[in-house]
């Protein structure tokens, strides 16, 4: 089935859906749903241009609901997926919060190099993480067993956990991460919100992931350089900052208080 963009989906499920945008590239990324409040069904398939343009195949893998891709329809997918993946000579896979997570559970079965997982979960199920109850409405159908990451572990899987080290709980998984995916390098964004890469995209800078993540081997300090050097003209971050870290950090705190009412005065 045709769709915008010229994709074609080669999975169409109630709950999942995959699209594949060939281009005729030998290089392939896999790229995830992120969690929505309020979703009601699939979003459009997402062909994201600066991949394109690097020599990138795309496959958009979209969910119907805020479910992790873990459902009735998973290992379905997951065999797809395997398919279509395996001929191509690299592959490389991205994801903010959510599909951050779909980033890492698939990459074994697409046969992923490389990963830029942003902000991700380790798990959302209430036996796991029973101390971060923000997802407990969309773990109430999360299947343990098929959603568990080490299984499904690629300990030689190259690329980066983008966090917010102010955020405990996103610190957290991204530590339990990269313990069971040991060559990820964590880069550690402060203030930069949930998904990590906030001050980075709103100051109109995204290709900087995009250069993180094909970076052989990919590199963590290319986020973390273009954050330190945006955020002082972020809103985003030097509001976060002053209402964030007032107790820890107060001087900074009023001075991102003044920075930020300059630059919208």
């Amino acid at each position: 089935m045709a769709e915008a963009d010229d994709g074609i989906r080669i999975f169409d499920g109630a709950r999942l859906r995959l699209t594949h945008f060939a281009r005729g590239h030998d290089k392939l990324l896999v790229s995830f749903d992120s969690r929505e409040i309020g979703r009601t069904g699939f979003k459009p398939p997402n062909m994201i241009n600066v991949y394109d343009r690097r020599g990138y195949d795309q496959i958009s893998v979209r969910t119907s609901v805020n479910d992790w891709f873990i459902n009735g329809e998973t290992t379905a997918a997951e065999r797809v997926l395997e398919a279509v993946a395996k001929p191509y000579r690299d592959v490389a896979t991205v994801g903010f919060s959510m599909g951050a997570y779909g980033a890492l559970r698939f990459a074994r079965a697409i046969g992923a190099t490389r990963v830029l997982s942003v902000s991700p979960q380790w798990s959302i199920h209430p036996d796991d993480v029973p101390f971060d109850k923000r997802y407990r409405t969309e773990a109430s159908d999360y299947d343990q067993r098929l959603g568990a990451l080490e299984p499904r572990a690629v300990p030689t899987l190259r690329g980066i956990i983008a966090v917010d080290p102010m955020n405990r709980l996103d610190l957290w998984h991204a530590e339990r991460l990269q313990m069971i995916f040991p060559a990820l390098r964590i880069a550690r964004l402060a203030f930069g919100g949930h998904p990590a890469t906030q001050v980075i995209t709103r100051g109109g800078r995204y290709g900087a992931t995009v250069r993180a993540l094909l970076s052989d081997p990919p590199d963590p300090t290319v986020l973390t350089k273009m954050h330190r050097d945006l955020r002082r003209d972020v809103p985003f971050y030097l509001d976060r900052l002053s209402q964030r870290g007032k107790d820890r950090f107060p001087e900074a705190a009023a001075w991102a208080k003044r920075r930020s009412a300059s630059l919208q005065a």
